[in-house]
């Protein structure tokens, strides 16, 4: 039988494999709500520690697709001078702005930042989780986009609004931001082992930006990052929430290999558009049927899921969007059995 890492593989390079490969975590902190260690707490302990804390999760589960910093975008943040706080059911927040002015750009050191006591530990917790794996799940580092960032950065508002009126802050500032995404992803991937990069861009939402300034401030800079990790050859996968269907057709151009949409999105329009172009990846609801409903509703949603996108292969199951405390370890059991157990009936 196919190692979950092969199958995974598969799915990225438009295959079809034994059978479909399924994630449980998009970046969120879902393994440690289960664990009941606290993101604050997680800090506090080895990297040995933290790694068995969050792999044996999706071990249990049975996931084949893990992603290594879920939770922890925001240090990044932080390690660049912002502050950032602890809440118990979630991930840390940004609670500080760090530009307010071009001139705030110049101020930030992308170098200085990678050298963080914190980002230290994150890539020591990644290389022990590689080392629990022994090469069984496809391991990815999870990071931002440089819209995201940007978003982080300045504020998402103060943002949307410099996207009509201040124009040269918004290029200054994706062009930093591009800089901090690519390097932070070649810290992380100086780890041996490492499979690919998980971007996630929920700044880029349909529901927060329009399909042309999309093609402007996102397109290009998340082309500048793809085109700076080729070189690395690792596999690359992009998960933006909202629905995001009118703009699906400007991602293959980009390099990225396989997006994940949120539940909003049609996964059979989404194939259409895609084309075989590159993978897909998605999406069933968190909330109204992981999160509310009974184990075997999981279960029969799920299969409904993967009969609308996994038939032809280059499909990879995961949740719409991450996974709150409140989803149960038995609901997520029943949606990766749902993807091992599926077969092709359409």
């Amino acid at each position: 039988m196919a190692l979950s890492k092969d199958i995974v593989k598969e799915a990225f390079a438009l295959k079809k494999p034994q059978r479909v490969p399924v994630g449980v975590c998009l970046g969120g902190s879902w393994p440690f709500f289960v664990e009941g260690v606290p993101f604050q707490k997680l800090l506090s302990l080895p990297p040995i520690k933290a790694a068995e804390t969050f792999y044996r999760v999706n071990e249990r589960v049975e996931a084949d697709f893990v992603t290594v910093g879920t939770g922890a975008t925001a240090l990044l943040i932080e390690a660049l001078g912002g502050k950032i706080a602890f809440s118990k059911n979630g991930a840390p927040e940004i609670v500080s702005l760090l530009i307010n002015s071009e001139d705030d750009i110049d101020a930030l050191a992308i170098e200085t930042a990678l050298k963080s006591e914190k980002l230290s530990w994150l890539r020591a917790v990644a290389a022990e989780t590689v080392r629990l794996n022994d090469e069984r799940r496809a391991i990815f580092v999870s990071g931002r986009a440089p819209f995201t960032l940007a978003g982080q950065l300045l504020g998402l508002e103060t943002l949307s609004k410099s996207l009509y009126k201040n124009k040269r802050l918004v290029e200054r500032l994706l062009t930093f931001t591009t800089e901090l995404s690519a390097a932070y992803f070649e810290f992380m991937l100086a780890v041996p082992g490492m499979d690919g990069i998980f971007i996630a861009d929920p700044s880029a939402s349909g529901d927060v930006v329009s399909a042309k300034h999309f093609a402007s401030a996102v397109v290009p800079y998340l082309t500048d990052v793809i085109k700076r990790l080729a070189a690395y050859g690792k596999l690359s996968l992009i998960h933006i929430c909202g629905d995001i269907t009118d703009r699906l057709h400007l991602l293959p151009p980009t390099g990225i290999q396989m997006v994940s949409v949120d539940s909003k999105v049609n996964l059979k329009r989404a194939k259409e558009i895609l084309n075989g172009k590159i993978a897909l990846a998605g999406n069933v609801n968190p909330v109204s049927v992981l999160e509310a409903q009974s184990a075997g509703e999981v279960y029969a949603e799920t299969q409904k899921c993967l009969n609308d996108a996994a038939k032809d292969g280059g499909f990879m199951l995961l949740p719409g969007c991450d996974l709150s405390a409140r989803v149960s370890e038995e609901n997520v059991r029943a949606f990766t059995t749902a993807a091992r157990e599926w077969k092709n009936v359409c």
